[in-house]
Parts: C-alpha cells; structure tokens; sequence
C-alpha cells in the first residue's frame, strides 16, 4: 500500500471510496440527513471538498494499492485561501438545495470552533478508508502521512480533527491526539482532538 498525493485522476475512485467509507458516519448524516438520496448528497459533498483542495494545493493523500484507491485523508494546510468562484458558486447551489443544511453546519462550526487551537495548524477534514479495507493499518498510514505533511511544516503548531464516531477516539489517542473539546450534533457527539508538533 502506498500514500501518494492525490491528483486530478485520482477524484472519481476517492470520492466513491469516501461515500462509502461515510455510508454511516454520524457527522454527514448529520449534515446530510440520511433520508432518500444521501449516497447521492455525501457523493458531491466529498467531490467538492476534493476537487477544492487538489486545486488550492492542500493536502490530499490517497491510499493506493495493486487493485486501487482504498482510503483517502484531506483537509487544509496552516492557511485557509478562499475557494475557487466555480466550485463556491457550485457549493452555494449545493448548500441550498438541502433543507436547514446551513443551520446544521452552523452548529457543527460553532462546536469546531471551540475545540480549534489558536496556533497555526493543519486541519484533518476527512479520512476514510473502504470497509472493505478495514483492520490491514490503512486509516493509520494516512494519519501518518497527514500529521507528516504537519511536521514538514514550519509554520505548522500541530494537526487538528473532529470525529463523532466514539470507536475513533482510541485510534486518535495512540497516535498522540487529546481531546479538546466536545458538543452535541443531534443525537451524536462530535469530539475535537489535537496533536501538537513534536508530541509523538
């Protein structure tokens, strides 16, 4: 298995392994709702969020192996630019065909907002790794290389994330991460988490 930084090629095969990783994640359920076409809502969500990121430079890392993509990490480097006017004007079209899903991250913001250190940092939006794919150390190796591209980092303090899938938290742990803070997303918890610079 081998981490490589995501491409343009690379989109279609991750984004269909992210909507199926977050098939059941209480945070785009949240966001999302899971009602009729959700595979459809978290499928475009992630594309955005991808196609973004690959085209300002942030950090995207797949997990590649013999037969393809099996898990992906995403999220921003220590600044936030904007995005490009295409994909805001489509996220905005996006964002108001959901009902109340401006409300819901509104909610899901002001929790992360709390939980975020001052200090520059890198932020892990996504990670997932195909079902199919769990138990062989993937979700590990892409931590690994995001909190790499970190530490690569001068201007970087530390790695940020949220999870609201309790199962998480020892993952996090071992690898160094505390909790600092948490909030309620519906019925679900959200926790955030950090790992400073030079702690692990």
């Amino acid at each position: 298995m081998k981490i490589t930084t995501a491409s343009h090629s690379d989109l279609d095969e991750a984004v269909v392994c992210l909507a199926t990783a977050f098939a059941q994640d209480p945070i785009t359920g949240f966001l999302l709702q899971t009602s009729q076409g959700y595979r459809e809502r978290v499928t475009q969500f992630f594309s955005l969020l991808m196609r973004a990121r690959i085209a300002l430079k942030m950090p995207v890392v797949v997990a590649r192996g013999t037969s393809g993509i099996h898990g992906a990490a995403m999220g921003y480097a220590t600044a936030h630019p904007a995005w490009p006017k295409d994909l805001t004007e489509e996220w905005d079209r996006f964002e108001s065909a959901i009902p109340e899903f401006t409300e819901r991250m509104a909610i899901y913001d002001e929790i992360a907002a709390k939980g975020k250190p001052p200090a520059p940092h890198y932020y892990l939006g996504v990670i997932g790794v195909h079902p199919d794919m769990h138990g062989r150390g993937i979700g590990t190796q892409l931590l690994r290389s995001f909190c790499g591209l970190s530490r690569s980092d001068p201007r970087s303090c530390g790695v940020y994330l949220e999870t609201a899938e309790e199962s998480n938290l020892k993952f996090y742990e071992r690898a160094g991460f505390a909790e600092t803070g948490r909030g309620r997303l519906g019925r679900a918890t959200l926790w955030c988490m950090y790992l400073p610079q030079g702690s692990r």
